[in-house]
């Protein structure tokens, strides 16, 4: 695993006498995925660029690229309209020297799909993204997917938290896209869309390797991507992102050719190393809900591939 020196983001926070404002709504600027994806955008080469944030959440991300990353301009959108105006709140308070380089595109903004936001991708260097990457639990297709692998829903399942869209994406909604089988829907439409109008962007990209990195890797390479991981640190899994769809995965694959390509990577220590298959850390869950159980969080940079 890389080293993290993007360290404790809290740490950081109280050293710079400033805390950004995280309500419910937003996703918990202190998590390790943040302190991972920080410690990738510091390794992304940005000093200079225009960097473009899809789901900017509350901020953080932007100031830390405008600031410690030496990015010269910086757009941005979300998919809940409140977190683009908190995140220009967050920056002129994090960052007020730096609020000017910051362009929001406003609105509900999901992926790039709005004329603003095209049209800020296409003078765009670098498109940086933590997107989802679990399917809605209650999405109608995905509970028949789990149904026919005998896989129940755990109980609390369902309940929607107030950050819940930084947790789940609808996954009959990205079916077109053939990596949504394995979680990958949205993340491979936005790799699409980048393509189509930055073709010489480069992409940086925050992932929870459940499914471990080689399936990702290869999600890039289908979809034009040269992939280099740029930082990684295994985290807890989040007590409120359920798995049963891994489960359901690994049991659709049982007996399979693809059994052995596609390997569900969870672990019951912090280092790693004694790892998991997602069926072996739902039973620990269903035993203890608040188990503690790690994944892998990566950072990966897709550098186009010239046709």
């Amino acid at each position: 695993m890389f080293e993290d020196p993007a360290n404790d983001t809290a740490e950081r926070h109280r050293k710079q006498g400033t805390e950004p404002e995280a309500p419910d709504f937003a996703f918990d600027p202190d998590d390790p995925w943040t302190q991972t994806f920080q410690a990738g955008l510091e390794r992304a080469d940005l000093k200079g660029k225009t960097v473009y944030e899809v789901g900017v959440g509350t901020g953080v991300n932007l100031a830390f690229i405008l600031r410690t990353c030496g990015a010269a301009r910086a757009y941005g959108s979300d998919l809940d309209p409140r977190l683009v105006m908190l995140a220009e709140r967050n920056l002129r308070s994090l960052s007020p020297q730096h609020a000017e380089h910051f362009e929001p595109v406003h609105g509900s903004v999901s992926l790039i799909d709005t004329d603003d936001a095209r049209s800020k991708i296409t003078k765009t260097d670098v498109v940086i993204a933590c997107i989802p990457q679990v399917g809605e639990p209650n999405d109608l297709r995905l509970t028949a997917f789990r149904k026919a692998q005998s896989v129940e829903l755990p109980d609390g399942a369902e309940t929607q938290a107030e950050d819940h869209i930084a947790h789940y994406y609808p996954w009959t909604a990205f079916d077109e896209y053939p990596y949504n089988s394995v979680g990958l829907g949205l993340n491979e439409a936005l790799l699409r869309r980048i393509r189509q109008h930055a073709p010489k962007a480069q992409v940086v990209m925050n992932f929870g390797c459940r499914i471990g990195s080689d399936i990702i890797f290869e999600c890039f390479e289908a979809n034009g991507y040269r992939p280099e991981k740029l930082a990684s640190k295994i985290v807890h899994q989040h007590v409120g992102t359920d798995i049963s769809f891994f489960v359901a995965l690994e049991k659709a694959l049982y007996g399979t050719d693809l059994e052995k390509q596609l390997v569900c990577k969870f672990y019951a220590d912090p280092d790693g190393t004694h790892p998991l298959s997602a069926t072996d850390a739902q039973r620990l869950i269903e035993k203890d809900p608040h188990v503690d159980l790690y994944h892998e969080v990566s950072v990966i940079r897709g550098i186009p591939i010239e046709n």
